[in-house]
């Protein structure tokens, strides 16, 4: 799989990330392994959690299924703000990332980031201040921001590099992140997305608004689902996933692969989270990295992008 240089870290990430959220809060589900060997024979080179994922037991499975393949990915996690996460004050910093170590069972943290603003009074300068301390002290290797602003990353840079940022896009959401990722190109600051695939309507997956209640019972209350699932943005999305599918079809590739592979043909984008709980899953992901997309064909993409649902 290709790879591609985070900003200006020397960090080199393949343009395909594994995320491990999907991959739950059990230690001892022996398929998390074979989901890392998956993604490691496709040419995935690194995985993303965070310790507000499972309230830390998302760490707790990477780690096991870490030791139990040998196999060797770059890891990205994550401090959340109170009460959700560690808090952010300079002490809260440092100790989460003393314990993601512990939990994760690595001496060095390749990338660590602020999974989304504080609110509860705690200078951004001061969190900013702290976590360029982690890299050199030799915690992590570097920092990043996740689902912050320009003016929060300006304050950040203020203070002290931002070697990378994290934030949501798909063809039907998250858009503004590519005025975001262009901005960061011209700053050496790296990109990683996340939410590729829609919350799973890129993935062929979702037929009926109401699919979310399998997972979650109060599916309505989420943000993402009155973005793009609620009565009038469904259609929507539907269309769109419906004129990626025969651009697909055309192509050779599946859905989820082709809105992988626009997702990383973005300007500025490093590299996209895809994760999944089945191995052949991981492995087409994976593939997504060898579709290339012509002028037409993103040219196409970009005409369907504007009948999605954050448009009127």
């Amino acid at each position: 799989m290709t790879t591609r240089a985070l900003g200006t870290t020397g960090i080199e990430l393949s343009t395909i990330g594994l995320g491990g959220f999907e991959l739950g809060d059990d230690s001892a589900w022996e398929g998390a392994g074979s989901i890392l060997t998956a993604a490691v024979e496709s040419g995935t080179n690194w995985i993303d959690t965070a310790e507000a994922y499972s309230n830390t037991k998302n760490e707790d499975v990477i780690a096991a299924a870490l030791r139990s393949t040998g196999v060797d990915l770059l890891v990205s996690t994550k401090v959340a703000p109170s009460p959700d996460g560690s808090g952010f004050e300079p002490e809260h910093v440092r100790s989460a990332c003393e314990h993601s170590l512990r939990r994760l069972g690595i001496a060095v943290i390749d990338m660590y980031l602020l999974h989304w603003p504080d609110d509860t009074g705690v200078p951004l300068e001061d969190t900013w201040g702290a976590m360029r301390a982690l890299v050199d002290d030799g915690l992590t290797r570097t920092v990043g921001l996740s689902n912050f602003t320009i003016d929060e990353i300006e304050r950040c840079l203020a203070v002290g590099p931002v070697d990378l940022v994290q934030e949501g896009l798909s063809p039907i959401d998250h858009l503004d992140t590519r005025d975001l990722a262009r901005w960061c190109a011209g700053r050496g600051i790296g990109v990683v997305t996340y939410e590729p695939l829609g919350n799973g309507m890129l993935a062929g997956a979702i037929n009926d608004p109401t699919d979310f209640a399998r997972v979650v019972d109060d599916y309505e209350e989420w943000g993402f689902w009155k973005r793009l699932f609620a009565p009038g943005k469904f259609e929507r999305s539907q269309a769109v996933a419906d004129g990626m599918a025969e651009i697909a079809n055309g192509l050779g590739c599946t859905l989820a692969q082709l809105a992988l592979a626009w997702n990383v043909q973005q300007a500025g984008v490093t590299s996209t989270l895809a994760g999944s709980r089945n191995p052949v899953h991981v492995r087409e992901n994976g593939q997504a990295a060898h579709v290339v997309l012509t002028r037409d064909v993103l040219a196409q993409i970009d005409v369907l992008v504007q009948q999605g649902p954050l448009f009127d």
